[in-house]
Order: C-alpha cells, then sequence, then structure tokens
C-alpha cells in the first residue's frame, strides 16, 4: 500500500493507544489494508504499544 493522503488522514485520527508518527502509520496501513482486502489480518510487531494499539483495533498481533 502506498504512502497516500487516506493513510495519512487514517494515521492522524485518535488511535486506542498513543503512538509515535511512524507507528501511527504502520497500523493505519494495516487497518486499510485488512478493510480493502476483506480478511483478516496478522500484524508482527515485537513493539508493544502498537501490538496494544493493534489488538484494540481488532488485529490479531504476533511477536
Amino acid at each position: 500500500m502506498e504512502l497516500t493522503r487516506p493513510v495519512l488522514a487514517r494515521a492522524s485520527q485518535p488511535m486506542p493507544t498513543s503512538l509515535g508518527t511512524l507507528d501511527a502509520i504502520h497500523l493505519a496501513t494495516a487497518l486499510m489494508w485488512a478493510e480493502q482486502a476483506g480478511s483478516p489480518l496478522v500484524m508482527a510487531t515485537h513493539d508493544r504499544l502498537l501490538a496494544t494499539a493493534a489488538r484494540a483495533s481488532g488485529l490479531r498481533v504476533v511477536g
């Protein structure tokens, strides 16, 4: 997925936890990809805050 205005707009919206800019972009991209694909997405991360936000957003997380 390209870094587009819609991705940046999604990343700038409130997230379930406080995230830095790049983590917010990663989460926004994952959420938008999952919506477009219409299938569950598994996010792999060792970042605790990103993992918490991803789980709170309905994604399965490994790592």
